[in-house]
């Protein structure tokens, strides 16, 4: 397509906004990850070139991620043994497994494994993460080196067995500035907090020598744009690094999606899923090769992307350039950068990742998802990060497995409208004598088969062998598998038993044809009475057992259930 010239201001502006962003984030999420923060840089650069070209979204920037780096840091540290430059190369290799296995995965179409991350639970990880992030990043801020532990009360533990170690001079520096990054976004929510740490705290330490004076800077940065290669790592090393890098991948893509369907939907453009899973897998391929750390969305900077109004991806281009001349002229000055200023910021990022207020409308919709999302938090709080994310995702196939094992069900009587109601929620319904209506809100399956038959005969059974009809909304029932199967053929003898009817309604083609094809089942269940509608069956059971009082309610002709 041709590219508009009246569009260049306003991607220009939005390339340049994001870069002012990216750079300081970018730096603050290398050293997260244990590695040189010019790698942060060139992940920067890289990841919002390719991510341009392969994206289907406008406003998504791609980069350095809060979330990314701590899991890299959670892999690569230990591994490293305090070893930067070994870090280094196994970060390197790390993004380069985390954008193959995105684009086998796309082929694969294996994408929906992200999607079994449920938004309360990715929250309650994302809590968790943050939590961990800040624990990690609180030494620095009392002039205590890095810490080997990634986990939350290692990093506790750590600050507490060094309190004797304590640097006075950087723990009142850094309470000022992190009093300033938490103060001026009250006041001024568009300014950059992030750049102005950066810039003045890096001038504070020039104009009072930090580097002369005990307190921690970062020391040389590389000056110039990277240019492709790979480390040597050792065999071993591959292999402590697929499983790590499957992690990460779900997690980056999770991400990274939910990120571009929530900016998209804002200005009703299309997102392809499967596009942008190619996009984040060869950004990751290309930051590998160029020595940069993994990459995923960040929600940030693609919140100031559409802010500033982007019109296409090449704001994505202008931003990089930015970056570019960041690292080709700023470098000789970053070297004076304090690390507390760096560990402040990543600190003020990793905030952000708690989302107390999606976490609270939650908790008022849906006590048992935030009761998930609550134990996510504690599973990294207590276990570790990758340890939570495993939790995570069990908790997350437990949740699901619960859901359709033990669905919602219910009893449908006549409203005073005559439509048909479950008779647990408003308006007051009324039951119609002998006959009970059932609707069983999910597929018949084996997780469930059990279930759905022992509801059947406790119902009855509460309805003091009163039930002449039990008759059946199948509407619901959108598939069935042979041992629900052979269930049916069970309940309906012991249904004929009890001499209750079975009746069906409102069951759907699909399922009538999967039971055709099991003779015996058909045998028995075509032999019930079956009916397009519920009123329909209630004007038959009427005919076959007359109204023997006035008040017996009847349904309105088409009615429909509704809980």
């Amino acid at each position: 397509k041709s590219y508009p010239t009246k569009w260049l201001r306003r991607d220009v502006i939005a390339g340049v906004t994001v870069a002012s962003v990216a750079v300081p984030q970018a730096m603050a999420y290398a050293q997260l990850a244990g590695v040189p923060i010019a790698m942060g840089l060139y992940a920067a650069l890289v990841g919002m070139i390719v991510f341009a070209f392969f994206s289907t979204t406008r406003f998504v920037n791609v980069g350095p991620d809060a979330a990314m780096a701590a899991l890299a840091g959670a892999t690569v540290i230990p591994l490293a043994g305090g070893d930067i430059e070994r870090a280094a190369a196994l970060v390197v290799i790390l993004s380069i497994f985390i954008g193959i296995i995105c684009i086998i995965a796309v082929y694969s179409r294996l994408g929906f494994i992200a999607e079994f991350l449920s938004r309360p639970i990715l929250l309650g990880y994302m809590a968790g993460l943050a939590l961990a992030v800040i624990a990690s990043q609180a030494p620095k801020i009392f002039g205590l080196p890095a810490p080997l532990q990634t986990n939350f009360f290692g990093s506790l533990n750590y600050i507490l067995t060094n309190i004797a170690n304590f640097n006075w001079e950087v723990i009142a520096f850094s309470s000022s500035i992190l009093a300033l990054g938490i103060l001026l976004p009250m006041r001024f929510k568009r300014l950059p907090v992030a750049l102005i740490i950066l810039v003045g705290s890096t001038l504070i330490s020039m104009a009072i020598g930090f580097i002369y004076n005990g307190i921690p800077v970062l020391g040389n940065v590389p000056t110039g744009l990277p240019f492709p290669h790979l480390p040597a790592i050792k065999p071993l090393d591959l292999q402590n690094l697929v499983v790590p890098a499957l992690a990460i991948s779900v997690i980056g893509y999770a991400n990274t999606i939910a990120i571009a369907r929530s900016f998209a939907a804002r200005k009703n453009d299309e997102v392809s899923a499967n596009q942008e899973f190619i996009g984040l897998g060869a950004s990751n391929i290309a930051s590998g090769l160029f020595g940069g750390i993994p990459v995923s969305a960040s929600a940030s900077r693609s919140a100031v992307n559409f802010d500033s109004n982007a019109k296409t991806q090449v704001s994505q281009i202008f931003g990089a350039a930015t970056i570019a001349m960041s690292l080709l002229f700023l470098a000789p000055f970053l070297k004076y950068l304090p690390v507390s200023a760096l560990a402040i910021i990543i600190i003020l990022a990793a905030a952000k990742l708690f989302d107390y207020k999606e976490l609270k409308s939650i908790w008022k919709a849906w006590h048992s998802e935030a009761i998930l999302a609550i134990i996510t938090v504690l599973g990294v709080t207590f276990l570790g990060i990758f340890q939570g994310l495993l939790l995570a995702v069990l908790l997350a196939i437990i949740n699901l497995v619960r859901r359709t094992a033990f669905p919602q069900d219910a009893i449908l009587e006549i409203a005073s409208n005559g439509s048909f109601r479950d008779r647990s929620r408003p308006p007051k319904t009324q039951p119609i004598e002998g006959l009970l209506i059932y609707r069983f809100d999910a597929p018949l399956f084996f997780g469930n088969a059990s279930y759905f038959r022992e509801r059947v005969l406790n119902l009855i059974n509460d309805n003091d062998s009163n039930v002449k009809w039990f008759l059946w909304d199948a509407e619901t029932i959108t598939s069935i598998d042979s041992t629900a199967a052979k269930m049916l053929e069970g309940l309906i003898a012991d249904l004929k038993a009890r001499n209750v009817t079975l009746a069906v309604a409102r069951m759907k083609g699909t399922v009538r044809t999967t039971i055709s094809h099991t003779s015996r089942l058909a045998g028995y269940l075509y032999r019930s009475p079956h009916f397009t509608s519920l009123g329909e069956a209630v004007e038959a059971y009427h005919d076959k057992y007359p109204l023997t009082t006035k008040n017996q309610p009847s349904p309105v002709k088409k009615s429909i259930s509704k809980k």
